[in-house]
């Protein structure tokens, strides 16, 4: 077993908590099950994951992709630059 869960995600909630804590939630493709299975294992055992995110260069050249929206901008980051 690898010593890292990776697979691409969307980010589809970000919240506040009322301590303060902050928490994110994202969606996973249905391809992504194993990996699912891999934080819900993480989420058992309460493991604390060291987490890097990397944006994935978006393709408008092709419609049926969701990055390929006209009402989405084409972008390489998460901040728009």
């Amino acid at each position: 077993m690898s010593n890292s869960i990776e697979c691409d995600a969307v980010v589809y909630k970000v919240s506040t908590l009322a301590d303060h804590g902050i928490r994110i939630s994202l969606d996973l493709p249905e391809t992504a099950t194993m990996q699912m299975a891999m934080f819900a294992e993480c989420q058992r055992m309460g493991v604390i994951l060291s987490v890097k995110c990397t944006p994935i260069v978006q393709d408008a050249s092709n419609p049926e992709n969701a990055d390929g929206k006209k009402s989405r901008p084409p972008k390489l980051s998460l901040r728009g630059a």
